[in-house]
């Protein structure tokens, strides 16, 4: 016997039974609330209770193993690629020049809009480029104009020819950090 279906079909009748006499008082003339009525309520509800003790107490628990939360999927963060090849690059070889050739390009085409949107149109970016005059840092300009490669001070170059980091890399990384400045100035840093 399923006591829970009992007790809520005795439940929803005395419901009903008392919005009936809510309804219509009349109803309970026949009734009277002496404390026999009250006694068999309490004593209804009291074995219900049990009833709900005992199901709980006998029935067969099975254990729930909750769902594996869901795992966010990594997304790339935009530059990771060419910031790996970027640190990918070696020392002179096919591969290498290959990449090498591959970064100066992408770096052109991100040079020349950062500085179109700086203000410049297209052929000035280029000429800004091959001057090196588009930013103060000899590295970074050096990357684009090879001429501007003998601004950097001597001290500088004597540290760059015995460290172990290529001048190509060095240049491609001031490069890409003069652009971001470049492109995370407002309009009151820009130079006039």
């Amino acid at each position: 016997m399923n006591w829970r279906r009992l007790g809520l079909a005795l439940g929803a009748a005395f419901v009903l039974g008392g919005l009936a006499v809510m309804v219509a008082p009349g109803l309970a003339s026949g009734f009277g609330l002496g404390s026999d009525l009250l006694t068999a309520v309490a004593m209804l509800a009291g074995l219900g209770g049990v009833a709900a003790i005992y199901e709980r107490v006998t029935a067969d628990h099975e254990t729930i193993d909750p769902p594996t939360p869901e795992r966010r999927r990594p997304f790339p963060t935009p530059g990771d690629e060419f910031d790996r090849r970027l640190a990918a690059l070696g020392p002179r070889n096919r591969r290498s020049v290959r990449e090498s050739r591959q970064i100066r390009d992408r770096l052109d085409e991100l040079a020349i809009a950062v500085l179109v949107r700086d203000g410049d149109s297209e052929d000035r970016a280029r000429e800004r480029l091959a001057a090196g005059t588009w930013t103060d840092d000899p590295y970074a300009a050096a990357f684009f104009a090879e001429a501007s490669a003998s601004d950097v001070p001597l001290e500088d170059r004597l540290r760059a020819a015995f460290s172990a980091e290529p001048n190509s890399k060095r240049r491609a990384r001031h490069a890409v950090d003069a652009l971001a400045r470049i492109a995370s100035m407002g309009p009151a840093e820009r130079e006039p």
